[in-house]
């Protein structure tokens, strides 16, 4: 049941959804890297649902190292916070 919502979240997810999520946590984001963040996400969301940390490897190339530290950060506190429920 989680996944389907997370999957419908995704779905409707807007650039401007990932802009504004970057910076309520203090990440300045371009409008290339909120680009390559939304391809990202749209392509790789079950991936990352499922804890594979590995697949963050592509976005490392993608995008600068300071924030994609910060991103990859996030991703695991929220990761962490959240994964009894996944």
């Amino acid at each position: 049941m989680h996944r389907l919502l997370i999957e419908n979240y995704v779905k409707q997810i807007k650039k401007s959804d990932i802009y504004n999520f970057a910076l309520i946590n203090n990440i300045d984001l371009s409008e290339k890297d909120i680009d390559i963040l939304y391809y990202y996400l749209k392509k790789n969301w079950e991936e990352l649902l499922y804890g594979n940390k590995n697949i963050l490897n592509d976005l490392k190339q993608e995008i600068d190292e300071k924030k994609f530290l910060k991103i990859k950060s996030l991703f695991e506190i929220y990761y962490n916070k959240y994964q009894d429920l996944l």
